[in-house]
């Protein structure tokens, strides 16, 4: 039984804040999700290859923000699946029209956390690849605990990412890029630092710049690729 105590609860890596949809937004949770959304209880194994009908490998992005690229990764590469997953209804409702625009057929979304979802819905070494661009950085000391790369995250991403497999990560926050370094270098045993130890990658030609990206640039904010593979 999960306890009602407030001091109990979970921790979690995102905060909800809710923005207005936009008609067009409305539409697509409407419309469009019961096409390309994915429904999920809690505790139920996720079949990938029924999800998206077939056995290519899939590639899932945390925390996809309004998902335009996401769209555009998936647009460059059909030969994988991908799979979205945003707690914001707002992004969510964004990529879904993307979807629709570029007439994606590899691409479903989620709205759940994800971190349930590695833990309770993915089964061992499903994933071809995990993606963490831009998460929330939590830049206040008593908030780096709800920064969403952690040790127990690291567990979850070997269990569910085969071998050879890739997670791919990225920050414009450099006291975080130097956390995600060393929590990564930390688990070596299990993922092997593509650019070498120590070290970040360039940012490769595959992942779209973001509004974040960009954002980050004009601020000054050096933006910092981490790459691993599971060994």
């Amino acid at each position: 039984m999960h306890s009602t105590d407030p001091h109990h609860r979970p921790i979690r890596s995102f905060v909800l804040r809710e923005g207005r949809l936009t008609g067009a937004q409305e539409r697509a949770f409407e419309d469009l999700w019961p096409k390309y959304g994915m429904d999920w209880t809690p505790g139920q194994p996720i079949d990938l290859s029924q999800v998206f009908g077939g056995s290519k490998p899939v590639v899932l992005e945390i925390g996809f923000g309004n998902g335009e690229s996401l769209a555009e990764m998936a647009a460059a590469d059909p030969s994988r699946n991908w799979l979205g997953i945003e707690v914001h209804r707002p992004g969510v409702g964004h990529l879904l029209l993307e979807i629709e625009r570029r007439a994606l057929e590899n691409l479903k979304v989620m709205r759940h956390d994800a971190v349930e979802v590695l833990t309770q819905g993915l089964s061992p070494a499903s994933l071809d690849g995990v993606q963490l661009f831009f998460p929330d950085p939590w830049p206040k000391r008593r908030h780096h605990k709800r920064r969403i790369l952690s040790h127990q995250l690291v567990d979850l991403l070997a269990k569910v990412i085969r071998p050879g497999g890739v997670f791919h990560a990225a920050t414009d926050w450099e006291p975080y890029a130097e956390q995600m370094l060393e929590i990564m270098e930390g688990a070596s045993e299990r993922f092997e630092n593509i650019a070498g130890p120590g070290q970040y990658a360039p940012r490769p030609g595959a992942r779209p710049l973001t509004k974040f990206e960009q954002r980050g640039e004009r601020l000054g904010h050096p933006v910092h690729d981490l790459l691993y593979r599971r060994r």
